[in-house]
């Protein structure tokens, strides 16, 4: 071989072994910066002290976790709509809690609507409008407002003060005057929309018409079964004088008021029975002097009155001790005189209404048989 020859051979054995180390020095350089960028033997500051951390990067690190907290803290002040449009659908605000009747309300009796609304309004200012919104409603009407503080409805008037969110009416389906009509039934329920579209007011639950109706019906038919008055009457010859009839009743403990009738009243004020004038005039204190009568009446009125057998057997002893004085007979609506017989029939009577009235849940005298046997 040449010298030529051989030093070209010397020249590519010195090339290809150039390339295999360079090779070799660019691998080693790249698993050495693999080997910093995820290191396998990296300390856990958990498990290990911190004395040799840089205090610039152990500053930096908590400055960077307090802003992440902070970014954290303002992403839950703040969420995104749609998280809080979604919150809001599972949590939804609270709602106030329809109260119950009042203990004096009865649904059997009265015709209520509950109205709601968002804002307190003022008693004076409701109790003005419903004026207006309901001044056609002839029949007896209540309202309450539901009092926040101490958890119950009081009724109103329009001497009431203060603000609610709920107020309530009540419409008597019947008393002495009559029964509620259909007329009656939308002029009232209208007449509440209207009242409650002026505040802005929501009522909750207007009753059905052909229900309240059918109900009405029903307790005026009751009503008709048990209406009793039982009377007493003294009939004399010749004119009993005013004065006298005063003196006698006063000294019984009757009053007279003015209806034109004396009253027997028990302790809680309620009247037992009263004593009228069995003619066209009335009692009145002006004219008791000069008045002149043949006839007086005693009525106990049975659906008002609590125990009405007891009731009964007074008035009658009174009957017979005003006979006596003013010189009357004492006789029964159709002028025959009272017997044993008619007085025992009179006393099965009261406890055969007594008893019905009670198993209909209306006892005689209680405040719902008052409120139905009023005129």
């Amino acid at each position: 071989m040449g010298t030529l020859q051989i030093v070209l051979v010397g020249g590519i054995i010195a090339v290809v072994a150039g390339i295999i180390l360079f090779n070799k020095w660019q691998e080693t350089r790249h698993r050495h910066s693999a080997g910093r960028a995820f290191p396998n033997n990296q300390r856990d500051p958990l498990l290990e002290g911190r004395d040799d951390e840089n205090p610039l990067d152990a500053r930096g690190s908590a400055e960077q976790e307090a802003h992440d907290e902070a970014d954290a803290d303002e992403r839950a002040a703040a969420p995104p709509e749609g998280r809080r449009n979604q919150q809001n659908y599972q949590q939804p605000p609270r709602q106030r809690v329809r109260p119950p009747l009042p203990d004096k309300l009865d649904p059997r009796i009265d015709c209520c609507i509950r109205i709601e609304a968002v804002e307190p309004v003022e008693v004076p200012r409701f109790w003005a409008a419903q004026t207006e919104a309901l001044d056609d409603i002839e029949r007896p009407l209540r309202w309450y407002a539901f009092d926040d503080r101490d958890n119950q409805w009081r009724r109103i008037n329009g001497n009431t003060v203060g603000a609610h969110h709920w107020f309530l009416a009540a419409l008597q389906l019947v008393d002495r005057g009559g029964m509620l009509s259909e007329g009656d039934f939308l002029r009232y329920t209208r007449g509440v929309q209207r009242l409650a579209d002026q505040f802005r007011a929501v009522p909750a639950g207007i009753p059905s018409r052909a229900e309240t109706i059918e109900n009405a019906k029903a307790l005026d038919r009751f009503c008709a079964e048990v209406d009793v008055q039982i009377a007493i009457n003294l009939l004399a010859m010749q004119p009993m004088m005013g004065s006298h009839i005063f003196s006698l009743a006063e000294a019984e403990g009757l009053k007279l008021e003015s209806d034109g009738s004396f009253h027997a009243r028990a302790s809680d004020s309620r009247t037992l029975y009263v004593l009228s004038n069995g003619e066209a005039a009335l009692f009145e204190s002006s004219v008791m002097a000069g008045l002149r009568t043949r006839r007086l009446s005693l009525i106990l009125d049975l659906p008002r009155v609590i125990d009405a057998a007891s009731e009964f057997e007074q008035m009658m002893r009174f009957a017979i001790h005003l006979g006596k004085k003013l010189g009357a007979d004492v006789v029964d609506d159709n002028g025959r005189p009272f017997g044993t017989e008619s007085i025992e029939a009179i006393r099965s009577r009261i406890r055969r209404y007594q008893t019905r009235m009670s198993e209909e849940g209306i006892p005689p005298g209680s405040s719902l048989a008052r409120r139905l046997f009023s005129a």
